[in-house]
C-alpha cells in the first residue's frame, strides 16, 4: 500500500508538473516558482504550502489524501480498468507509456478523469479486503432480468427501513451499483448513528455533530450464482441483508442459505524440507524466493515455539538444514517469513519483497501486481492452494 500520508513525502512523490497542474486548476497561488523547484524537493514546497490560509490548506490536504490512498498497485489497476471500459486511449497511453510512478498516475487521473474516481475507489476498497471479511452463499436463484435503477432504489429503501426499525439508525440509504468482470458490485451506505467529535475550527476547539454512514458491500456473481457480503460493524445483520437482496434483486424469497466456507490451508511443511525448491516460470519477473525464518510450534502445546532464523544470502538452504539438525519431533511449522527477489529492471535497483505465511490460512500478500506474481510461485510450488470462494475471484 501507499503508506501513511505525509505532505512532505507527498510533494516528493508527485512530479512538479502535476503539482503545478493541481494548484493552477484550483486557482491557488504559492509564493514560490514551482517551475524552478528541483524535483523531489518536498521540504521547499511544504514550506510554501504552510503559508496558505487554513481553509485552503485543509481542502488541498483532503484532495492529496484521496490521491495518496489510490497511489498503489490496486488503486492504479482500478483506475486503469475504468479508463479501459470507456475506451479512453489517451488515459491508457499516459498510464502505460508516459507516467511511471503511482503518485503521478493517481494525480493525473484525479485532475483529468474525475468521472473514473468514484467507481475505481469503491472497487479498490472491495478488492483490498481480506477473505475473512466476506460472508459468501452459493446456489442462489438465477437472475431473471436486468437489474434496474428502480430495483436498486427499492433495495436501498428496504435496507434503510430495516436498520431504522431494528436499531434506530438507517432511515436513509444510498446504493452505488457497478458491473465489472461479470460481477455486480453494490455499495450500500445506510445512515448510521450521529456522533460528535472535537475538532479545531480556526482558533477554537468545538464539539461538532456528524451523521456517519455504514458501509455494506454486496458482490453478486451471475455465472456462479453466489453472493458475498461485507458489512463493516454490522456483520450480525448479514442473514437479513441476504434475504433483502434475494427479495428485491433476484425477486425470490431465500429460505435456505448454503455458505461457502474457505478451506484454504497453506502447506508449510514442504517449505522446510531439505530438497525443496520453489518452482518459478522462466518468464516470471521473479528471480528467486528464499526462506528467512521458520517457526515450529509444539503439537501438544502450540504456545511453545522454536524460531529458526538465518541469512539465505550465504546459504539458501540454511533454514532447512538447521531444522534438520535440530531433529524436532511432535512439532509443526506454524509460520514462515520469506523474501522474493525480482529480476533487475534497466535503470532500477534490485527489488525485494518480504512477506509471511501463518497456518492455516494467513498470508500478508495482496492479490494484485507483484504480490500476485509471488502467489503464482507459491501455487506452482504446492504451498498455496486454490481458493474456494467463487464469488470473489481475486481472493
Amino acid at each position: 500500500m501507499a503508506g501513511q500520508y505525509s505532505p512532505i513525502q507527498f510533494f516528493r512523490k508527485v512530479s512538479n508538473k502535476y503539482l503545478i497542474d493541481y494548484f493552477e486548476k484550483k486557482n491557488i497561488y504559492l509564493d514560490i516558482d514551482l517551475y524552478a523547484v528541483k524535483e523531489n524537493d518536498g521540504k521547499t514546497i511544504f514550506t510554501a504550502f504552510k503559508k496558505l490560509d487554513e481553509v485552503t490548506r485543509h481542502d488541498c490536504e483532503s484532495d492529496f489524501q484521496r490521491v495518496h490512498a489510490m497511489a498503489n498497485e490496486i488503486g492504479i489497476i482500478a483506475l486503469f480498468e475504468e479508463a479501459t471500459l470507456s475506451d479512453n486511449f489517451y488515459f491508457i497511453d499516459m498510464f502505460k507509456i508516459e507516467l511511471h510512478s503511482f503518485h503521478d498516475k493517481a494525480m493525473f487521473a484525479y485532475l483529468n478523469s474525475p468521472e473514473y474516481w468514484q467507481a475505481a475507489s469503491l472497487i479498490f476498497q472491495a478488492k483490498r479486503l481480506t477473505a475473512s471479511s466476506w460472508r459468501t452463499i452459493s446456489n442462489l436463484p438465477k437472475l431473471q432480468k436486468t437489474i434496474t435503477d428502480i430495483d436498486i432504489k427499492i433495495l436501498s429503501k428496504s435496507i434503510g427501513e430495516y436498520f431504522f426499525e431494528k436499531e434506530g439508525r438507517g432511515g436513509r440509504c444510498h446504493i452505488e451499483h457497478y458491473e465489472r468482470d461479470n460481477l455486480d458490485f453494490f455499495y450500500a451506505f445506510p445512515e448510521d448513528f450521529s456522533k460528535s467529535e472535537v475538532e479545531w475550527v480556526k482558533d477554537t476547539l468545538q464539539d461538532l455533530p456528524h451523521t456517519m454512514a455504514l458501509e455494506i458491500i454486496f458482490v453478486y456473481c451471475q455465472e456462479k450464482n453466489t453472493l458475498s457480503i461485507h458489512a463493516k460493524k454490522t456483520a450480525k445483520n448479514i442473514p437479513k441483508l441476504q434475504q433483502l437482496f434475494g427479495q428485491y434483486i433476484l425477486k425470490q424469497q431465500l429460505t435456505s442459505f448454503i455458505p461457502v466456507v474457505e478451506t484454504k490451508v497453506y502447506n508449510l511443511e514442504a517449505l522446510v524440507e531439505k530438497d525443496f525448491n520453489f518452482i518459478i516460470d522462466e518468464n516470471s519477473d521473479i528471480h528467486l524466493v528464499q526462506i528467512l525464518q521458520a517457526t515450529a510450534s509444539c503439537k501438544l502445546n502450540p504456545k511453545e515455539k522454536i524460531k529458526v532464523i538465518s541469512c539465505p544470502d550465504k546459504n539458501v538452504n540454511a533454514v532447512h538444514e538447521r531444522l534438520a539438525k535440530l531433529n524436532l519431533e511432535d512439532v509443526y511449522i506454524s509460520q514462515v517469513v520469506l523474501k522474493a527477489v525480482f529480476k533487475p529492471s534497466k535503470g532500477k535497483k534490485l527489488r525485494q519483497k518480504q512477506f509471511s505465511i501463518t497456518t492455516p490460512d494467513k498470508c500478508n500478500l495482496s492479490m494484485f501486481g507483484e504480490d500476485l506474481l509471488i502467489r503464482n510461485v507459491l501455487r506452482a510450488s504446492g504451498i498455496e492452494p486454490e481458493s474456494t470462494n467463487l464469488s470473489l475471484p481475486w481472493l
